[in-house]
């Protein structure tokens, strides 16, 4: 006797069979967790390193190349991609689908501490970045000045950064386009000093540094 037979026959079987299935599929809708946003991370990853103050050509030279010349043996790397300005250096790996990127994230952080002494004493320690939709911004908003362009920042600063970075559930506020204010200290290397403020191997670029750190820790 064949299944379509034996639900003809026995109908009140079948329609208990159905309605079950059905009571089963309601309950695990029910549970199914929904997100509007999932978190997917992407496979690539992006080493940045900043050298102020040196030029592109000095950057390529000294770290670049060394970047990629280490990074370029980890493994399941797919492409690797460089690019090199004034100040900065950024290299892409891109890496295999299905990789754990934590993983590679761990192996890229490993290889670059074996060149860490190899790199030039004045650039900063390389920082790694890996994306995802938790890096998307859900909101954009966007300022005009018509006065005031220079202290534009400070105020989208206190004003609107900093209280949406105090709300619960944000993770970062960034502030991008409007200029940071900035003030220059000049020494004359050849004007007197009294000696009584220079303490032991201290040059007056020393004590110009020093004296505008503590003036700042006072303030706060």
């Amino acid at each position: 006797m064949s299944i379509y037979q034996a639900a003809v026959r026995k109908p009140v079987t079948t329609a208990l069979i159905y309605v079950g299935l059905a009571v089963i599929g309601i309950f695990s809708f029910s549970r199914l967790s929904v997100d509007f946003l999932p978190s997917i991370s992407d496979n690539t990853i992006l080493v940045v390193t900043t050298y102020s103050g040196a030029s592109a050509a000095d950057i390529e030279n000294n770290v670049t190349k060394l970047l990629e010349s280490t990074l370029s043996s980890v493994s399941d790397l797919k492409h690797i991609t460089t690019r090199t300005k004034e100040n900065s250096s950024l290299v892409m790996l891109e890496f295999e689908y299905g990789i754990g990127i934590d993983e590679a994230m761990n192996d890229v952080r490993d290889r670059l501490s074996l060149i860490a002494d190899y790199l030039p004493s004045d650039a900063n320690t390389p920082v790694l970045f890996k994306f995802g939709t938790d890096d998307i911004p859900i909101m954009i908003l966007s300022v005009q000045a018509r006065e005031s362009m220079n202290g534009l920042y400070k105020i989208l600063d206190d004003r609107v950064a900093s209280p949406l970075s105090r709300i619960k559930g944000v993770g970062t506020v960034a502030i991008g386009g409007a200029f940071e204010r900035e003030i220059q200290v000049y020494c004359d290397p050849y004007k007197p000093v009294s000696y009584t403020h220079l303490r032991a191997h201290e040059t007056v670029l020393d004590l110009v540094c020093r004296l505008l750190l503590e003036k700042k820790k006072k303030k706060k």
